[in-house]
């Protein structure tokens, strides 16, 4: 075999290796954008949480970037403020006639949420521990996912009837349980 042909073998050796590897890499799928539209939550409560949630994910994306860079004082700023400013739920507000129908686990998420990010920011100081500063921003990070998690799959509960009759009717009573296996 000439040296002419020795080239053109690595050279086709060369390219059906790259073709092949090009093949079997597929590309990624685009990473979500937001979450969907769950059903059970009325049209007027998703447009109220996801006109908040635009600011509250700005947010979070700086404070990721600010832990992972261990930049302490923008983390102290965005812990605060996800803490004191960003709720993005309320239960009651003046106003409002009605809190936003959620599951009640929302909203005990988000205030496990507002607790953890001040623990974050007080895990924040300039000389601190970044282990600490870490473990501080996971348990802020599983607050997310609960939040997210009973929005989509929890149903939110029933609002209590109104003795005036504005509110929901009344539910039946719930069925009596069946009798035990040996009562008569």
């Amino acid at each position: 075999m000439g040296a002419m042909h020795r080239r053109a073998l690595v050279t086709v050796v060369v390219l059906l290796s790259s073709v092949a590897g090009a093949a079997a890499a597929p590309k990624p799928p685009a990473p979500v954008q937001r979450l969907p539209a769950p059903e059970h939550v009325d049209a007027k409560t998703r447009q109220e949480i996801k006109a908040r949630m635009g600011q509250h994910a700005t947010t979070m994306q700086n404070l990721v970037k600010a832990v992972v860079l261990l930049d302490r004082p923008t983390v102290r700023v965005m812990a605060s403020r996800i803490a004191d400013e960003e709720v993005v739920a309320r239960t009651s507000v003046k106003g409002d006639k009605q809190a936003p129908t959620l599951p009640a686990k929302f909203f005990a998420e988000q205030d496990a949420l507002a607790a953890a990010a001040r623990q974050l920011a007080a895990a924040a100081v300039d000389s601190g521990d970044d282990k600490t500063l870490a473990e501080h921003f996971a348990t802020l990070t599983k607050t997310c996912i609960g939040c997210h998690s009973a929005y989509l799959h929890d149903r939110p509960e029933a609002p209590p009837a109104d003795p005036k009759g504005k509110g929901a009717a009344p539910q039946p009573p719930a069925a009596p349980p069946p009798p035990s296996p040996g009562a008569r």
